[in-house]
């Protein structure tokens, strides 16, 4: 009788132990999910961020065409100037 006491204990503890380390698992991957979570959040947000600089970027660029358009436009019509003036 008391061999199978013991066999029972045993298989209760080692049933206890695996229990526990299943739990401490399901705790860890819990965390990881909420980690995982916010990682994505944080990327998407950046994600945005790049979008709104390109954003202005493309806008900036259209900027410098423009100046430099008129900036060509203002040598030409300097070197109609100094062609007149002469």
């Amino acid at each position: 009788m008391v061999a199978k006491e013991d066999t029972f204990r045993n298989h209760k503890e080692e049933v206890d132990h695996v229990t526990s380390r299943v739990n401490r698992h399901r705790k860890d991957i819990n965390e990881m999910s909420v980690d995982m979570r916010l990682v994505l959040k944080r990327l998407d947000h950046l994600e945005k961020k790049v979008w709104e600089q390109k954003d202005t970027i493309e806008a900036l660029e259209g900027i410098i065409e423009n100046q430099q358009m008129w900036m060509a436009r203002l040598r030409s019509c300097d070197c109609d100037q100094g062609a007149n003036s002469s």
